[in-house]
């Protein structure tokens, strides 16, 4: 797990009154949670830009550097962003203990599609749960696909990711399935036709009436 550091203060400002002047003083309101923690704080906006480098990702382990002088290691557990404009407008923090394990979710990467010939892969999740101490989680998870062949799967189950990480997502959860260009445009096809087929029944009830 890579790690970073940012300022943070705490924040006596509660309320939307207050929020929206320190956002306008170029702070972002935040909050700091955990076993023996339960801390508002506020971030400086020029810090974003270390965070939104690294995508929010749970996988970065962030160190607060709060007021200054006190040390706090979280990991982003949730952005809320504005419905209209998309800017960032509050951040979780969790505190973690590097001496204990932590759920968090990985990004999984396919690779070796192009070694696949004529077939379609299909990837069917996009992350994955674990649990593991926060120096030994991964920034993300590849799976090597190149050996499979048309109709086959690769699942949650086959991943070998060590000891020291406790995979939590269901085993049997396909990962990626890869078929046959023709199998792709048949389901196509029939997923059209389904969608067509309310409105065929709706024109007989017009008959029948």
């Amino acid at each position: 797990m890579e790690k970073i550091t940012i300022k943070g203060f705490k924040r006596e400002e509660i309320g939307k009154q207050a929020v929206k002047r320190l956002r306008r003083e170029g702070f972002l309101p935040a909050i700091v949670y955990g076993k023996d923690v339960n801390l508002p704080i506020k971030i400086p906006h020029s810090e974003l830009k270390i965070l939104k480098a690294h995508h929010f990702s749970e996988t970065v382990l962030i160190e607060i550097l709060l007021d200054n002088s006190d040390k706090i290691e979280c990991i982003i557990k949730d952005v809320q962003f504005h419905p209209l404009t998309e800017e960032v407008i509050h951040l979780d923090f969790m505190k973690v203990s590097l001496k204990e394990m932590v759920k968090v979710k990985v990004p999984i990467e396919i690779k070796g599609e192009e070694n696949i010939k004529e077939a379609v892969v299909e990837q069917m999740l996009w992350e994955l749960e674990i649990e593991a101490f926060p120096l030994e989680i991964p920034e993300k998870i590849v799976v090597d696909i190149s050996s499979l062949n048309i109709g086959d799967s690769f699942h949650v189950k086959d991943l070998n990711l060590g000891e020291k990480i406790k995979i939590v997502t269901d085993p049997e959860e396909t990962i990626v399935t890869v078929l046959a260009k023709e199998e792709v445009a048949v389901e196509e096809e029939t997923t059209t036709e389904e969608e067509k087929e309310p409105e065929v029944i709706k024109e007989k009830k017009k008959e029948e009436s």
